[in-house]
């Protein structure tokens, strides 16, 4: 027999499948014509409670991760600046190229060298994006990088939709399904063409 109600909650957000669902609870809680579930309509009150509160843990957790990534990134550009300036002042000191070294430093080539094969990204990583339906992916740079190039799929195995092609080696990828699963992978591309490929690395979209 088909059901007359129609349920289709995968319709709904997280925050409109709540308000949907109190909505429901509110009308059936005490009414009349459902007594004999007053257990069920309980067990969907107890169950939104908690779907609420663990939403409202995610969202602040999101909101906490983003801080900590401000303060990463800001102190990447701290320890940089610091780093141009010591090596300023060290050039200011000396240019003979092996006392230089004796600091640490590498040197630049004298001479024009063609780049090799690239490596496949390293530090590939993922993170929740700001926006619904965003997900934000970086990784270590590498010398010689021509392009960073990013596809994504909804499977583990593809196939794989071209997401992201640019010189950087951070992205936000757009316009994905709001809490659905994706699979994403990064490659560089070279003079000497395109390197291996880092992932499949697994991230739900914001």
């Amino acid at each position: 027999m088909k059901n007359i109600i129609k349920l289709a909650l995968s319709r709904f957000s997280i925050i409109g499948l709540i308000a949907y669902l109190q909505a429901i609870y509110a009308k059936m809680n005490g009414n009349a014509a459902f007594t004999t579930l007053a257990a069920k309509t309980t067990a969907l009150n107890t169950a939104v409670t908690a779907l609420e509160t663990a939403n409202t843990s995610y969202t602040a957790s999101l909101a906490t991760t983003n801080a900590l990534m401000t303060v990463r990134d800001n102190a990447v550009i701290t320890a940089q600046n610091a780093a141009q300036d010591l090596a300023n002042g060290a050039e200011t000191v000396t240019k003979d190229p092996a006392t230089l070294q004796s600091g640490g430093w590498d040197l630049a080539s004298t001479h024009a060298s063609p780049v090799g094969p690239m490596a496949a990204p390293a530090n590939f990583h993922a993170t929740s994006g700001d926006n619904p339906g965003e997900v934000d992916l970086g990784c270590d740079t590498q010398a010689g990088v021509q392009t960073h190039m990013v596809e994504y799929s909804t499977s583990a195995t593809g196939p794989f939709t071209l997401g992201y092609t640019g010189k950087k080696s951070s992205c936000a990828i757009l316009g994905l399904v709001s809490g659905t699963i994706y699979w994403f992978q990064m490659w560089a591309v070279g003079a000497a063409g395109p390197g291996p490929k880092s992932g499949p690395l697994m991230k739900r979209a914001t």
